[in-house]
């Protein structure tokens, strides 16, 4: 099912449209916004007016309780306490009338003169029981608050100076709603509430509209038509109370009255600005656009067209530019189809979000198939690779799909239609969205099965080389041991003749057989030692260590000291206790090699004199230099590239198999990380100079 089409002018008209509306409601939006910020700006300046004008009414109340406590304190303070007598006098006082509470306290007695309609002597109690140092306190009586605004003085004895009483004179805010209307009429408001902890103990209308809960942490409500304000008055650190007012918002019909202004001009603004960007936009934009796609349909398809040109620049530019491209990919396309089929790789390319595949012909011909009907497309590379190689190739492929990798690249077999396994080296890479979400992967097959099972035949013949090499160091070890075990079986053997024919003749004696005996035991002992030293040689640990060179050497070269030195032939060492990572079992054959061609190298020259073999080794350039040398006149220029080769050897085939020196070059190639190279030298040594050949290994100080 084909999706609805729309023309290019419709989309045009739609834009201008969706356009000019939402330029219109921005601009509704911002005038609107600009009013109900100066409105509210006003609303607050207002109830900080109010704000102010509550503070000021407070501090009158404040400053007529005082001079209502001093105009009475002048009576009180040349009277005896007595309560008719005071009372009498007091009653004389003009505002009387105004204040709910009057009492005075001397000591533990209270004489109360109270004007009010609620229980004073419960509230006095009350009162009694707080530090009135603020000018307004919260009494509890009966599960209902009370809020009292009440001023004291001391009464004076006027003879000795001292305070004799104190008078307390108070208001209570919950029946005095004259110091509230009083508020009401002066900041214009229409209700005032009163709360003490979320308590309503005053309100000037009989209505409930706003809850003080509704205000959370808002000081402005709007709501009903009305302006809510709230302000909190601190008595001290646990207590207060809140007033809140209200009155007539008025922002609704201020609005109302600008919106109709704006809407008329907003209306005819864009019915003015549509026409004008239409006709513009149809003239500079529509027309030349269409002109321009008829031109690229029509070059696309290699037809002979031309390009009538527009008003529009960049148009025109455009045109030329996207028929140069046409072209160049059309000529690229040739490219890469000849390149593909001169590699002979096969192509693949896979839809990872609808599932689709493509393989190239050469990709099918690879693997014996004729064309795309005789492959099961569906799970064609899952029922394909070996199972051996699945999982190994899965984990790469997911890493790349991760995007943990920047290109996927691996071997493995793949099934061909006979039934048979071919080794493939693919090569491809993933392309992702711009969330991150691989959708697509292209990449090619390279056949690389003649390569692969070559690399396998050179690894088994490697391996042989490497156990003839081995088996050949195996020999030549226990000829050694034979050697070196020749002397003391022949103390052995002296010693047990001996004792037998001590025996025999009755000449046995204590001390002396003891001794002999101990003989024995330690020439045992030393050919145990042999033959753990070779037993460790032969079965060397396969994991990176760290051991010191020299103690390495001088450990294992003991085993072989009778092979040079029964021809006469000295072994110098000059070794540093060098630590390092590495395989000392590797690096000791290799040295063993080498000691034995220069052995061999010697007895083939029959050098008469001194004959000499150097080692010495030291640390340059975070390597380990390791040297061994000799005098027997060094190797002929021409068979020097030969000697790293397999099975050369310059010696009879009784006495090498020409596998030493190769094993030791790809020891320390493949085990090592090194270079093990070769070259002539003249040096001198004890005042007279000699000629040979030096054998360098250079390895780094940590394997990775």
């Amino acid at each position: 099912m084909s999706r609805p089409k729309v023309s290019l002018s419709f989309i045009n008209n739609a834009l201008l449209f969706v356009f000019l509306l939402v330029l219109s409601i921005g601009i509704s939006f911002w005038v609107y916004l600009s009013t109900e910020k100066v409105l509210d700006y006003n609303i607050k300046q207002y109830f900080s007016q109010t704000k102010n004008l509550l503070n000021i009414i407070i501090e009158n109340e404040k400053t007529s309780l005082d001079y209502m406590t001093f105009e009475a304190a002048e009576i009180i303070e040349d009277l005896p306490f007595n309560q008719s007598l005071l009372e009498r006098k007091l009653e004389n006082l003009s505002f009387l009338d105004r204040v709910d509470i009057l009492y005075v306290q001397k000591n533990e007695k209270t004489l109360d003169f109270s004007n009010s309609l609620f229980n004073t002597k419960e509230i006095i109690v009350n009162i009694k029981k707080d530090d009135l140092k603020n000018t307004f306190t919260i009494v509890s009586l009966n599960n209902k608050k009370y809020l009292l605004l009440i001023r004291s003085k001391d009464i004076i004895d006027k003879k000795t100076g001292r305070v004799q009483a104190k008078l307390y004179i108070g208001k209570i805010i919950n029946d005095n709603l004259s110091f509230v209307n009083m508020i009401k009429k002066s900041a214009s408001l229409n209700d005032i509430k009163i709360y003490i902890n979320r308590e309503l103990i005053v309100n000037t209308s009989n209505k409930v509209t706003v809850n003080i809960k509704d205000f959370k942490d808002k000081k402005i409500i709007k709501e009903n038509g009305k302006i809510y304000f709230k302000q909190k008055v601190i008595i001290d650190s646990k207590n207060s109370f809140d007033f809140v007012f209200s009155t007539n918002n008025l922002t609704s019909s201020l609005l109302k009255e600008d919106f109709k202004i704006i809407g008329i001009l907003l209306f005819i603004f864009i019915i003015f600005v549509f026409i004008v960007l239409y006709m513009i936009s149809d003239k500079y934009l529509i027309k030349p656009f269409s002109r321009l796609l008829k031109f690229a349909k029509k070059a696309k398809d290699n037809e002979l067209v031309l390009y009538e040109e527009s008003q529009i620049l960049e148009f025109d530019n455009f045109a030329m530019d996207l028929k140069s491209i046409i072209d160049e990919l059309r000529d690229l396309k040739e490219q890469y189809s000849r390149a593909i089929e001169g590699v002979q790789d096969g192509l693949w390319d896979l839809d990872l979000i609808t599932g689709k595949s493509y393989y190239s012909n050469r990709y099918l011909l690879m693997l014996g198939y004729k064309n795309h009907l005789e492959v099961d497309i569906k799970n064609f590379w899952k029922k394909s690779v070996h199972k051996k190689d699945y999982r190994k190739t899965l984990k790469k492929l997911s890493k790349h799909l991760k995007g943990e990798t920047s290109f996927y690249e691996d071997n493995y077999r793949f099934k061909c239609k006979n039934g048979s396994y071919k080794w493939l080296k693919v090569r491809g890479k993933v392309f992702f969205d711009i969330e991150g979400k691989p959708i697509r992967m292209t990449g090619f097959h390279t056949d690389v099965d003649h390569f692969i099972r070559l690399q396998e035949d050179n690894r088994k013949k490697e391996q042989m080389i490497y156990q003839q090499s081995k088996l050949a160091a195996m020999g030549e070890m226990i000829g050694n041991i034979a050697h070196q075990w020749r002397q003391p079986l022949n103390v052995i053997s002296t010693i047990a003749s001996s004792q037998i024919m001590q025996i025999e003749l009755g000449l046995t004696k204590k001390d002396e057989t003891i001794k002999d005996l101990n003989k024995v035991i330690d020439t045992v002992q030393y050919l145990s030692t042999i033959i753990d030293k070779f037993r460790n040689f032969f079965n060397p640990n396969k994991e990176l260590e760290h051991f010191n060179i020299k103690d390495i050497i001088k450990e294992n070269i003991d085993i072989f000291e009778t092979s040079y030195k029964s021809y006469g032939i000295e072994l110098h060492t000059k070794l540093e206790p060098i630590e390092i990572q590495g395989y000392k079992f590797e690096l000791m054959q290799v040295l063993i090699n080498i000691i034995n061609n220069a052995k061999d190298a010697l007895r083939a020259k029959e050098i008469e004199d001194n004959k000499f073999i150097f080692m010495e080794n030291y640390i340059k350039n975070d390597k380990v230099i390791i040297k061994v040398y000799d005098n027997a006149g060094g190797i002929k220029s021409s068979i020097k590239n030969k000697v790293y080769e397999p099975y050369f050897t310059t010696k009879h085939k009784s006495q090498g198999t020409g596998l030493g020196l190769y094993m030791s070059s790809e020891i320390i190639k493949k085990h090592f990380n090194g270079t093990l190279y070769n070259e002539t030298i003249e040096y001198e040594y004890d005042n007279k100079k000699y000629k040979g050949e030096e054998f360098i290994i250079e390895i780094p100080i940590n394997i990775n």
